[in-house]
């Protein structure tokens, strides 16, 4: 649906978008259209898909489609916020004195690693979406590889990280609470997940 080299969405030219907590909006116009404005959702399912677009509204008036594409960062704000609010922890940034220095040419793989918060988008860069489960990439194994493939404890989401933004694997007495407990759930589902595989062989 969409097109990379130019930035569209079906013929709609994107003009403006913000990419705030798990969705972006996106303000985009066709110029030959008889509602030559659109705004909508784009949201990423995972790391190798392209964008998707979701509750587009098309019109021809302007400014009430910049005051619905308004609105909806406004929204996304607030569900970031209240998001953020669910960890009652210390939300300041783990630092490489938190961590087991991180040895470049050994493995990391099963192990819970730090990210630089720098990494992250802005509204992202405390402690809480710090935290990954390392679970294999080139660089996740040690060598000269670079990727890091692994699954964020606070978003439950499998992304990709440099090997180069891993500042070193969590001390274990700087692990919150609500951290072990979202590790142990995902161990869980992979396990049951691999079960659930081996029986349908």
């Amino acid at each position: 649906m969409e097109n990379e080299e130019k930035r569209m969405i079906d013929s709609y030219e994107v003009e403006q978008s913000i990419h705030i907590g798990t969705k972006e909006v996106v303000f985009g116009v066709d110029k030959k259209s008889e509602y030559p404005f659109l705004v909508c959702y784009c949201t990423y399912d995972n790391i190798f898909s392209a964008a998707q677009a979701e509750k587009a509204i098309i019109s021809d008036d302007y400014l009430e489609a910049m005051q619905e594409f308004l609105n909806r960062v406004q929204e996304q704000v607030k569900i970031t916020q209240t998001e953020k609010e669910k960890y009652k922890c210390d939300l300041k940034p783990f630092t490489i004195e938190d961590c087991i220095p991180d040895d470049k040419g050994k493995s990391i793989v099963g192990k819970v690693v730090v990210v630089n918060a720098e990494v992250n988008r802005y509204e992202y860069r405390h402690s809480v979406y710090q935290l990954v489960l390392a679970e294999g990439g080139n660089g996740a194994i040690g060598g000269r590889g670079r990727a890091v493939m692994g699954t964020c404890l606070a978003e439950g989401k499998y992304a990709r990280w440099e090997r180069s933004d891993i500042l070193g694997e969590i001390k274990p007495e700087k692990m919150p609470d609500w951290a072990k407990e979202a590790l142990a759930k995902i161990q869980t589902q992979k396990k049951l997940k691999k079960a659930k595989s081996r029986e349908e062989r």
